[in-house]
């Protein structure tokens, strides 16, 4: 259906939702249902009038400059009208909220379920800025085994959770409060410079809060601040619906092999690796990089399978020209990012690779307590391992190092360290290892 909208639009130019339904010969409910998912995922934008005419966002590119910022104002006052109370909608009306599962400065996820297929999913919830949907973007197309599977995404205030029956089904105790949200800020902010991926200078954020937060500029504050009712002030947020992972967290996997609750095998550490840097082998050939790579963000399946997520940092390689693109600094969980997100304005995928080689070592060594991580985490950033370690793990010692190179050039792209991994790891061990779970 979204394909035929945006076909008729590409071919027709600006119309009206009428006109479109009788094209592509659906009810005009269905294509407006659409054409707002549609906006929400900045394909197409709505102008002013009664009825309002649709095009294509794609179209915004050949506006001459004097025109461009009045039809981005068109934009944010079109999501102003349609900040809708959730609550009315299909999707909300279909899912119940059991509990929350993690919250932060960026709002909160939770366990939700929906109500016809009886099946348990996440559902995120985000402030709605300018770029807030570059998570969904990324989601709905990195369709893959070791990534966690989008479903579907709306918009919609906080009064819809605030409605949810809380009484019989309150907060988790478990609930996760994420380390990112100190991670300075996400910026989701517009910004007319196509070369600048976050538009947010302000590197000295210190808000320690929450897994992310997502900053906005003074253009998007009309976003912000829409009334959604006569009786209501909030702000409209962006709720993303995913799969839900019951495995838990590779954090939780981490902390069950130093709390010697379970026995895990060498073998086993490197085959979920393995998945890890499976997953992000595909990342990188879509062009993107994920930028908050850690074991809070790493979740297993119940039947153990690895699934990679939180896209709220996700941001293209390279510009639409093939360019490299101008970033924010310190931008990912400070202990987990690379050296040139604390200081370059420009890098590329290989800054995945340094809290991958983190991670891996974090999986094999046994880390006691916090006092021992955080005498041994600065060494550890400056390739100096433990000793012991390279007679133990000789070859993990080897990629790993690599992979911690100050230099990002000197670092392996993630489908040489996967191929490492075939080498001397045994491919017919990892063979055998999934066939098992």
């Amino acid at each position: 259906m979204e394909r035929k909208i945006l076909e008729f639009l590409r071919q027709n130019g600006r119309s009206k939702a009428q006109t479109i339904s009788e094209a592509v010969k659906q009810n005009k409910s269905m294509v407006n249902r659409h054409l707002y998912r549609l906006q929400t995922l900045n394909h197409v934008f709505r102008t002013k009038g009664n009825p309002p005419l649709w095009d294509l966002t794609e179209k915004m590119n050949a506006i001459k400059p004097e025109q461009k910022s009045q039809m981005r104002n068109i934009q944010i006052e079109s999501r102003v009208q349609d900040c809708r109370l959730a609550s009315d909608s299909e999707f909300s009306k279909s899912i119940e909220m059991i509990t929350q599962i993690a919250k932060g400065g960026y709002g909160c996820i939770y366990k939700v379920k929906h109500k016809l297929d009886g099946k348990f999913y996440a559902l995120k919830q985000v402030k709605l800025t300018g770029k807030a949907d570059s998570e969904v973007k990324a989601l709905a197309e990195l369709d893959h085994p070791n990534i966690v599977r989008y479903i579907t995404s709306w918009l919609g205030p906080d009064i819809w959770m605030s409605n949810q029956d809380r009484n019989t089904s309150g907060p988790s105790s478990d609930v996760v409060t994420f380390e990112r949200a100190g991670c300075e800020e996400t910026d989701y902010s517009d910004d007319d410079n196509e070369d600048d991926d976050d538009d947010d200078d302000d590197d000295d954020d210190n808000n320690t809060s929450g897994m992310e937060s997502l900053g906005a500029t003074t253009d998007e504050s009309s976003v912000q601040d829409c009334r959604l009712t006569s009786d209501s002030d909030s702000r409209t947020y962006l709720f993303i619906q995913m799969e839900f992972c019951e495995g838990g967290t590779l954090t939780d996997w981490i902390q069950a092999k130093n709390d010697l609750k379970k026995f895990i095998t060498t073998v086993e550490i490197n085959e979920i690796f393995y998945e890890i840097i499976t997953g992000v082998e595909f990342i990188h050939a879509n062009n993107l990089i994920h930028r908050d790579l850690k074991p809070d963000n790493i979740l297993f399946r119940a039947d153990g399978k690895v699934k990679i997520g939180d896209f709220g940092l996700v941001a293209a390689q390279t510009d639409q020209n093939g360019d490299p693109i101008k970033r924010s600094k310190r931008k990912g969980t400070p202990t987990y990012r690379s050296p040139e997100q604390e200081n370059e304005r420009k890098y590329d995928e290989k800054t995945d690779i340094f809290p991958l080689g983190l991670i891996w070592f974090e999986m094999q060594w046994k880390i006691s307590t916090g006092s021992e991580r955080a005498e041994l985490w600065p060494d550890l950033r400056s390739q100096r391992f433990p000793a012991g370690f390279s007679d133990k793990y000789p070859t993990e010692e080897q990629i790993i190092k690599k992979m911690l190179s100050c230099t990002p050039e000197h670092r392996p792209h993630a489908k040489d360290i996967k191929e490492k991994l075939d080498m001397f790891f045994s491919l017919e061990e990892h063979l055998k290892f999934l066939s098992l779970r």
